[in-house]
This record gives structure tokens, sequence and C-alpha cells, in this order.
């Protein structure tokens, strides 16, 4: 604790210094890729861990069963993440008999933690819309900021087109995949849609929030269960489905959001929520300071540092700043923070015009 004194109280001859450090306040690490997983397993049920590899799911939740049958499948699930790519899941086991509530009551838990998207590959489409867009509404009132991955189980384009809801913080995926069954070697198993959760996942928790999933690889799924057509493809992207396709390799359309507004790229969606949670971080050292010209141009000094920070990233193109209290504003205990951001886009389409002579 700084030394502190007031002016009219010295009474004794002496040298008496105040220390102001508002002006070293800067923004820590932040995190912008770790999963919340939900699954059925045969340990651990109603406990959270996080892990960082396949093999300690294993140890905490005890072994899948085999993949043809599809029960039991956080530590396989689990195993998917962390081979597309991610590298901080937070897992919380749930019983193989468990229903809606139960996943819905573990999800609370696992928001918990320091987590930014949210998977549960082994409910259908229906169930894990109702049960993460509830989650994702109130963790945004409570500002904890997150996205939700689910696979879309359509059997055909045109039903995964009617599954398409509008929400700037879900990515619905489609189709799902083929893998080898490990009890049988040769043997194929086709993973319904809503598998496809975790791969994609994955990959999104790899990238940086203002690097696009658009046209990346998908390094651990080698073949798709659906080759859609050319007119299948831009029907499911007009419905903001977040396609895959067969060319060379497995790669995404284009990474949309379920959002028909401001938000949808992913890149929006993830740059604002890590603007958010940066000018959270700067901010929160500076409640309970004195409310005076001198400490509001040091909380802008922090936010304005944060923010150059993510123009030299690339994160944005632009920004603007203003910290003001009136005296009432002062009274109330408030200073008050206008930012203007200007989010960097990915290129989706490149037009050429050919001119022959």
């Amino acid at each position: 604790m700084a030394e502190e004194f007031v002016s009219a109280n010295l009474v004794l001859p002496g040298t008496y210094i105040r220390v102001r450090a508002e002006g070293l306040i800067g923004a820590g690490g932040i995190s912008t890729g770790n999963i919340g997983l939900v699954g059925t397993a045969s340990d651990g049920v109603d406990e959270t861990h996080n892990l960082s590899t396949a093999a300690e799911a294993a140890e905490n939740f005890g072994d899948s069963d085999p993949i043809a049958t599809r029960a039991l499948n956080l530590t396989r699930i689990a195993g998917e993440l962390f081979k597309a790519g991610a590298r901080t899941v937070y897992a919380r086991g749930v019983a193989q008999s468990a229903v809606q509530a139960d996943y819905e009551a573990a999800f609370a838990e696992i928001v918990k933690e320091d987590v930014q998207i949210l998977v549960a590959p082994e409910l259908d489409t229906t169930t894990a819309l109702a049960v993460l867009q509830p989650i994702l509404e109130s963790s945004e009132n409570n500002s904890q900021d997150m996205i939700a991955v689910i696979g879309a189980d359509g059997a055909d384009a045109a039903t995964i087109a009617g599954q398409t809801i509008t929400n700037d913080r879900v990515i619905l995926t489609a189709p799902g995949y083929v893998v080898p069954d490990p009890a049988n070697p040769g043997v194929d198993v086709i993973l319904p849609g809503n598998y496809m959760a975790a791969p994609v996942a994955g990959l999104v928790s790899t990238l940086a929030p203002h690097s696009s999933p658009t046209n990346k690889s998908l390094v651990s799924v080698s073949r798709l269960a659906q080759r859609f057509s050319y007119g299948e493809r831009v029907n499911l992207v007009n419905n903001r489905i977040f396609v895959l396709e067969q060319r060379q390799g497995v790669r995404v359309v284009r990474g949309l959001t379920t959002d028909d507004g401001g938000f949808t790229q992913v890149t929006t969606r993830r740059i604002v929520d890590f603007a958010k949670a940066l000018v959270r971080k700067v901010s929160n050292p500076f409640i309970g300071r004195l409310n005076n010209e001198r400490v509001r141009a040091a909380l802008q000094g922090a936010i304005d540092g944060a923010l150059t920070t993510m123009l030299v990233d690339e994160q944005l193109t632009n920004y603007s700043l203003e910290v003001t209290a009136t005296r009432q504003d002062e009274i109330n205990g408030r200073a008050v923070v206008n930012i203007l951001l200007q989010p960097t886009f990915s290129i989706d389409f490149v037009a050429v015009t050919l001119v022959l002579e």
C-alpha cells in the first residue's frame, strides 16, 4: 500500500511522500480460445477439469466407449479438440443418461471458468441451441462474452438450411465427417453433423480474433460425410451456415456466424469481444480511485495503450477514444468512456477483371 497523507494533518517536520501509480496501470494477457466442453463420461461426472492433452481427459473422465456406439464420448471429443489445435479445454462430465437440464446445469458451472468457446457435440442441433443460446445471453449480460459452435445434423442441405437461426454468438456448421474405427481396422464410422462442432471449435480456438476461418483447413478432418453441390453451398452460405467443403483437404467455405446484421463475420464478433475484455481489464483497476481529471487522464491513457496494441496487431484499422465526467457524473461516481472502433474485415471475395488486347 502506497504511503498516503492529507496535507492538513502534517504536524511533525519531515518529508512525506505520496505515490500515485495510476499511470502505470495497463492490460495483462487475455484468453481468446479457451473451450468449454460438456459430454458424457464414465468417471468425473459433475466435475470440471482443466485439460491440455487427450491423456488428461482419459485420466479424469475415463475411456470412451467404441466409436461405433457413440456413447460416453467426452474423452474422445476432447481428443478431437486437441487434434484440431485446441490448447486449453475446460471439460465437465455428465452421465450417459443426462437430459437437457443436466447439460444446462453443467454449462452453468463451465461458464464460471475462463472460457470463450462452448461446445456440446453429443447434443442434437435443436437441443444444443436450446441449451447454449440462453447461456450465451445471460453470460453476455454478466460481462462474459462467448460464442458457441453447434453442428447442424440435418440429413441433407435443404434440411440443414432450415435449421438456421439468427444469433451473432452462434456458429452453425455442417456437414458431419468420417473417422476410422480403431476397433475395426479399415472400417470407417460416419459421425453426424452435430459432431463437427468439435473440429470447428478447435480450429477457431487456434485463430487470433482477427484471423478469419474462411478458406482455412481442418487438419484433423480428412473426409466429409456429405459433399454439397455448388448450388447447395450457395444456399447454405446464404442461410449463414458455416459450411465445409472437400477441396485440397477439408476447408471452410466462409467463416460466418448465424447473425444477419453487423456480426456476420466470425472475426467481427471476436474482435469486438476481445476489445470489450481488454477495456474491462484495463478499467477495473481504476474502480475506487479518485474521479478527477488526473485519474481520468490515466484511465484514458491505459485504454489508449490497449487499443493501440490492437491497432498494431491489425485487429483495428482505426479508433477514437474519449473519457469524460460532468460534475454530476463525479457526484455519482461515473467516468464516461466513449470509444469508436473500426474492426478489420477479412477478404472473402477477390473480384478480377481481365482486359485483353
